[in-house]
């Protein structure tokens, strides 16, 4: 987890029915053999003991190819904890929507981070301060689930006022747009690199990101992890 690595405790054991596991939540898988490639699928559920169910790996719109016995190491992460098992194709279904069925773990390895896992993808951005009916350009220089960190040439807010970043992410072929409520936790001044012009760092907070927008920022996280392997 190069791109967003949080420092972190040592990794637990626990079991799938223990962590905060959501229907929709994007899983790298890692093939375990040479090829050791990785992809991003979307958990479609499990059932106790038998099997887990997720999409089948694509690649520029096609299926990638997968068979029964293929082993990989499973990856997923839930705001502060990152997990992994290894498992093993036991069933590939074409009907009615192509999907796999990896065998059931019987131990995961949970790893508590300091942190939400965070990545760097520069995105545009505008925030609206308060009620505010206008948005001050931006940039989000790192974003999780949770929140992100913005630099901007104006200001945007006091700490613990409220704001709305609003900004576009292209996730599974769609382009989303994101207009998440949030808190300013933190603000930092300094100067930028290439005019010397003065710019102000803001942590922000997002308030309860949920359903779709949240499935949608996971996938997008994963997304750049598995093409920044």
């Amino acid at each position: 987890m190069s791109n967003g690595e949080q420092q972190a405790k040592q990794p637990e054991d626990s079991d799938l029915l223990s962590i905060q596991i959501n229907i929709g939540d994007a899983l790298q898988m890692q093939d375990i053999s040479a090829d050791r490639r990785r992809h991003c699928v979307k958990l479609i559920g499990y059932l106790d003991k038998k099997s887990v169910l997720v999409t089948h790996p694509v690649k520029d719109g096609k299926l990638l190819a997968a068979s029964e016995g293929q082993g990989f190491l499973v990856r997923g992460f839930s705001d502060r904890k990152a997990y992994e098992f290894s498992a093993d194709v036991i069933n590939v279904c074409t009907a009615p929507y192509p999907c796999l069925h990896l065998s059931f773990p019987s131990r995961i390895s949970v790893i508590t981070m300091r942190g939400a896992l965070r990545i760097k993808p520069r995105l545009e951005c505008s925030v609206e301060p308060g009620a505010a009916a206008f948005g001050i350009p931006a940039t989000i220089e790192d974003i999780s689930t949770s929140g992100a960190k913005i630099r901007a040439r104006k200001e945007i807010g006091k700490a613990g006022s409220g704001v709305t970043v609003n900004f576009r992410l292209h996730v599974d072929d769609e382009e989303h747009l994101f207009a998440m409520p949030a808190l300013i936790r933190n603000i930092q001044s300094g100067a930028d690199s290439d005019s010397g012009d003065k710019i102000m760092i803001y942590g922000v907070q997002f308030v309860q990101p949920e359903g779709k927008e949240r499935m949608a920022l996971q996938n997008f996280i994963c997304k750049i992890m598995v093409e920044g392997q």
